[in-house]
């Protein structure tokens, strides 16, 4: 098998099909399909092959996608690297993944150039809008000297296709090896899971230099709807998003909690006509009642929360369309995941209990690249330990609590910060909030909260606090509050609480 006969097959049976449009330009599948044939014979002509280590750093772009194609047709291995990495962080990748060649881009060059210096088995820098000159190749002057490669390496099922790499939130970054049959079966079960009757029109704005990209490529390859399209932006930009989806008709919109709050608080969403939105998908983080309930209502469509992981290739668990809402959860797992709760000494607990969040499938990860004693330890009793908080109720919906390390535990119980955040998200001048725990003398941990006002808000801390205190039992209400002008994010919109930490 290789993940590449996805798109393959779908270009036999559907035809020349427009793929994505891209800053105005439409993408059509065999186009792309020719390019990714293209590139996966320039790769080789410069010695790479089965096994070898590619990163892949750029911007969104349909070169992305060709990009995944090609490597993965020649057997070798993708290592995706978010573009808004600082030099550090790309150096670490860089060196740890062996990378022996990257695709950047012209923007990118300097700092990619900067981190590989030195790292002795980085042998290519292929660069898209680059010049032909020493230290590097051009992205499509390597493609136009090369004929399309008709031969596809058979690959096993464990075979690693990606090697992506954790933001680094709890530590150094991790390098995720998940093989060809785990994407494969991960992108059948979430377009099953999906439970589509026609075809979408969804912006795409998530980096796809992460496994976002991957799961939209080969979920959509699923697809047996010729209409179905991806509009395709650089990066996240609200007021673009309502142009986008005003233009094109856009029918589905794919985003983190931090995405859809932005959007809610736009001032200029009423200037686009968004009636065709019909269903948004949200993950990353727990989704706040609060938020769901905002935005649903103004722009009058679904919305499906989803949890995964990208050790778990990433999806785990989606709110369908045929079933039920819960209030907080993300509905049921995918066909052919198990998920179970257990307590600190992994053992299950009872229905409705809160616990660990335990994995097992056919899309659990081959482990982490060179680290075999995390990941044994990730991957003990043959179950993938997820680190987060959660719950499974008498139908088997799944509720994602917390962190496990985000946790707060005052005077002995055990607080999570997502309750309060939801309770506080409530209040009219607050536009984010974080809450986090601080050493305490009395109960070993107190409450504060990080809040980003609303424009033209003047809050006080006070206010804050009796507000809480109305809204949830007082105990649980923070007892100091920062206001700060931005929260802290990862690459993909998470707050990151240890940086938050920092700030004490």
């Amino acid at each position: 098998m290789n993940l590449v006969n996805l798109g393959d097959e779908r270009l036999k049976n559907l035809g020349d099909t427009i793929s994505y449009v891209f800053e105005g330009q439409e993408f059509r599948a065999n186009h792309m399909n020719q390019m990714g044939r293209k590139l996966a014979t320039a790769l080789k002509s410069l010695g790479i092959g089965k096994g070898d280590h590619v990163v892949v750093s750029m911007p969104n772009s349909p070169e992305v996608f060709m990009c995944f194609q090609a490597i993965w047709r020649i057997g070798a291995v993708i290592v995706p690297i978010m573009f808004l990495l600082g030099e550090n962080e790309t150096r670490y990748i860089l060196n740890h993944s062996d990378a022996k060649a990257v695709v950047t881009s012209n923007d990118l060059l300097e700092k990619v150039e900067n981190a590989g210096r030195g790292i002795d088995h980085i042998e290519h820098i292929i660069v898209l809008g680059g010049a032909e000159k020493e230290g590097q190749i051009d992205f499509y002057s390597l493609l136009n000297t090369s004929e399309p490669a008709s031969h596809t390496e058979d690959m096993a099922p464990n075979d690693v296709a990606l090697m992506i790499y954790t933001s680094g939130t709890t530590g150094r970054p991790k390098g995720v090896m998940l093989s060809h049959d785990n994407l494969y079966q991960n992108a059948t079960a979430s377009w099953e899971a999906a439970e589509a009757s026609k075809g979408d029109v969804t912006i795409l704005s998530l980096p796809l230099a992460h496994s976002f990209g991957v799961v939209v490529m080969n979920a959509g390859f699923c697809s047996p709807f010729v209409e179905s399209l991806g509009v395709l932006m650089r990066w996240f930009d609200p007021e673009e998003v309502f142009r986008l989806i005003e233009k094109y008709r856009a029918t589905q919109f794919i985003g983190v909690p931090t995405m859809y709050q932005i959007l809610l608080n736009h001032p200029g969403s009423d200037k686009y006509d968004t009636s065709s939105l019909e269903r948004c998908t949200i993950s990353a983080a727990p989704v706040t009642e609060e938020l769901y309930r905002a935005f649903t209502t103004k722009f009058d469509c679904d919305m499906l929360e989803g949890y995964g992981l990208t050790e778990a290739s990433p999806a785990v668990a989606i709110e369908r369309r045929s079933l039920q809402r819960k209030v907080g959860s993300t509905g049921m797992p995918l066909p052919g995941i198990e998920v179970k709760i257990v307590d600190h000494e992994d053992r299950e607990v009872p229905t409705g209990e809160q616990g660990e969040i335990v994995v097992k499938g056919p899309n659990v990860m081959q482990g982490y690249y060179k680290r075999a004693a995390e990941t044994a330890e990730t991957l003990r009793g043959g179950w993938l330990h997820t680190g987060d908080v959660g719950f499974c109720d008498e139908d088997g919906y799944l509720f994602i609590t917390d962190r496990i390390k985000d946790m707060i535990i005052k005077g002995g119980y055990n607080i999570y910060p997502s309750e309060i955040e939801g309770y506080l998200e409530a209040h009219p001048g607050i536009g984010e909030v974080s809450v986090i725990g601080i050493p305490d003398d009395k109960y070993g941990e107190e409450i504060m909260a990080f809040i980003v006002r609303t424009p033209d808000q003047d809050l006080a801390e006070a206010e804050i606090i009796d507000f809480a205190k109305s809204k949830m039992t007082p105990f649980k209400a923070p007892s100091q509050i920062k206001f700060i002008d931005g929260l802290p994010k990862s690459l993909v919109g998470k707050v990151l609480k240890k940086e938050l930490r920092k700030m004490i």
